[in-house]
């Protein structure tokens, strides 16, 4: 999202006003020690919606009673700030044109500050427009009260914005707020929506998707539970079918159990016109017949269901006999030693150990046979398997039997009411009552209604498949991350690197946020594993530039702010610029120099060659990009380096653009 920071400044307690401008493309500010270079960056992200107030204490904190920032995103001009005293609250103000001679004390009228929350979600409004990230309305009813899942926060775009000066060449951490597991998380989980991969009609989708998925899998248990039950009504209407034509004395079915079963209805209106008083023949001896097949059945299905029971009692007796013998065998001991006495011939008194030796072959017998006993696979798991099958036959031969034996005691039933002078139609109109209320439930489960249902939200998933499919969000962010990669190795090589990191291979991707040097031989080095702080701020600003240019690219397809901070980025060749209170960066360089010479460490002119190059190449990136697309990311450095020579012609005075704090500070004058 083109962003362009006007102004980053404090009112003090006095009313005086405080202004650091910056422009567009490469901005720096540079000065000594304690001037409040760094807060800029803890300013900045104060005012966008920080909980916590990280700016430095001292001479800022004690003065200053609003932090604010001036700037523009998509040129929608807007003024956001704090009071420190009212940590809950955040101010919002939209102007049609900045002017900073308009923000004074007064302009920070109570009226324009909501609460931190309302205020970040206002805020928020301009970059994004997007209210739901759920893709599971499943995982969000599993959730405490049923909420949603946390929505894209202006907090997440700090991550990629700010790199500050215990980061930015940082060999553990690349992103600021990623030590916090759940706000990685997050802003992992967003990216795709910050790179406009997705917009909010695709989690809308997916939450369609996944409630008419689930609601195709509940049509489909549905279906699947009445063809059971229709099963079940099946197999009960032949009987019933059979016994009714029986009851009429027909010889040959009037209608076929196939049709009668395929068509309910119509069979419903043929039997009502077959099934009356006049066609009953009496003098048939179909009831006979039927009764007589009846029992012969029922005789087969007793002695199938006797077959099993004996199968059955085997079963279980095998079972008992195989209990018996592991209880026996672990009983079982063989004789540890045998002692015979040698036997002497009564004449000649020669002894003979032939029984010894006949005593010890069996010793080893009984110890052979013994183990073998004990190392006896058993049989019991099998046995219960087989008695396990034999029960379930019984099961369905005892129903079976349950309902043949039903059927003849109706047919008795039915000959017993006839010889006590009752109606054989009284009988045939309850037997078609039963087959018709048994037909009627077919129709109840009918899948017909179900069916269409089933296919039209097949149709609908299909249709919500294929738009889900046009995202296609892996596919987009690999090649997001390999964009960022193509970008980092031209951005690297510019960068002196160490000899064994030549050339530089770095990849970066945004399914993981993990960033590595890939070897000729195909080794991941992570940036914990590469030596030298110049290693580390290389990747650290080869990979924020690469980002950035890819954000740029996308333009207004991308909510992450064009802007990017980097806070002391030439520590690592100046440590000691931390104690810089010389006047001049000449006067500082000069004392760094004598330093070096005194501990026999390398020149100093080296390192501000290293410093030249990195600052060339900020400023070359940010043209070149401007060149290119028409606008490129605001840099802000803060830094102790000046005075420096720009391989690209650029003047550094351009860059520093007054904002030179040797002799003053944010809240000037300095106090020391």
């Amino acid at each position: 999202m083109k962003t362009i920071i006007h102004e980053i400044g404090a009112i003090d307690n006095q009313g005086i006003k405080h202004p650091v401008s910056f422009k567009a493309g490469l901005n720096v500010v540079t000065g000594k020690s304690s001037t409040g270079k760094s807060a800029l960056i803890e300013i900045f992200d104060y005012c966008f919606g920080s909980d916590e107030n990280t700016i430095p204490k001292g001479v800022i904190t004690n003065s200053a009673v609003i932090y604010y920032v001036a700037l523009a995103v998509n040129e929608q001009n807007m003024v956001i700030a704090r009071d420190p005293d009212f940590a809950s609250k955040a101010f919002f103000r939209r102007v049609e044109t900045f002017n900073t001679a308009e923000l004074d004390r007064d302009y920070f009228k109570a009226s324009y500050f909501r609460p931190l929350g309302e205020f970040k979600k206002h805020l928020r409004d301009f970059f994004l427009d997007i209210d739901d990230v759920d893709e599971s309305l499943a995982a969000r009813a599993n959730r405490r009260f049923k909420q949603k899942a946390p929505t894209p926060s202006i907090r997440s775009f700090t991550s990629f914005m700010l790199q500050h000066q215990n980061l930015v060449a940082n060999k553990h951490a690349l992103f600021y707020r990623f030590d916090e597991k759940e706000k990685r998380d997050q802003a992992i989980e967003h990216t795709k929506i910050f790179l406009g991969l997705v917009d909010q009609k695709f989690f809308h989708l997916s939450q369609e998707k996944e409630r008419l998925s689930g609601e195709t899998r509940r049509l489909e248990r549905q279906k699947e539970t009445n063809k059971r039950t229709s099963d079940s009504y099946k197999q009960k209407v032949a009987p019933v079918l059979s016994q009714l034509y029986a009851l009429m004395g027909f010889k040959d079915d009037p209608l076929s159990l196939d049709k009668v079963l395929r068509h309910t209805q119509d069979a419903k209106d043929q039997l009502d016109v077959i099934i009356v008083s006049e066609k009953i023949d009496h003098n048939s001896d179909a009831m006979t017949q039927r009764y007589e097949q009846l029992k012969l059945a029922r005789n087969k299905k007793t002695g199938e269901l006797r077959k099993l029971q004996r199968q059955a009692a085997s079963i279980n007796k095998h079972v008992q006999e195989e209990e018996r013998f592991v209880d026996k065998v672990k009983q079982l001991s063989s004789p540890k030693h045998v002692h015979i006495s040698t036997t002497v011939c009564p004449f000649c008194h020669t002894e003979k150990d032939n029984l010894r030796q006949s005593a010890e072959k069996l010793q080893k017998a009984i110890t052979k046979v013994s183990g073998n006993l004990t190392q006896a696979r058993p049989m019991k798991a099998k046995f219960e398997s087989s008695l396990i099958e034999v029960q379930r036959s019984t099961e369905i031969v005892s129903r079976a039997l349950t309902e043949l034996n039903q059927q003849i005691m109706e047919i008795e039933q039915v000959n017993k009411q006839l010889t006590e002078q009752k109606s054989l139609y009284e009988s045939i109109i309850m037997q078609k009552a039963r087959l018709f209320a048994l037909l009627d439930t077919l129709n109840m489960a009918n899948d017909a209604e179900l069916e269409k249902e089933i296919k039209d939200l097949k149709k609908q998933l299909k249709n919500i498949a294929d738009a889900l499919n046009e995202y296609d969000v892996k596919k987009n962010l690999e090649h997001a991350s390999f964009k960022v990669n193509e970008y980092m190795a031209e951005i690297g090589s510019h960068f002196e690197f160490e000899a064994s990191y030549k050339p530089i291979n770095l990849n970066f991707s945004f399914e993981t946020f993990d960033l590595y040097h890939l070897t000729p031989e195909k080794e991941k080095i992570y940036l914990r594993s590469m030596g030298s702080g110049a290693n580390w701020l290389y990747c650290h600003i080869a990979l924020f530039l690469a980002l950035h240019k890819y954000f740029a690219e996308l333009g207004e397809k991308c909510a992450i702010p064009s802007v990017l901070f980097l806070d002391q980025p030439t520590q690592v060749y100046f440590p000691n610029f931390n104690r810089d209170n010389s006047a001049t960066f000449e006067e500082q360089k000069a004392q760094e120099t004598e330093q070096r010479k005194s501990l026999n460490v390398g020149h100093i002119d080296e390192d501000i060659k290293a410093v030249e190059n990195l600052f060339s190449r900020l400023s070359t990136y940010c043209n070149d990009l401007e060149l290119d697309i028409g606008f490129s990311p605001q840099i802000i450095v803060t830094d102790h380096a000046d005075d420096l020579k720009l391989s690209n012609g650029v003047p550094f005075e351009s860059l520093v653009n007054g904002n030179r704090w040797r002799t003053r500070g944010l809240i000037h004058p300095i106090q020391v």
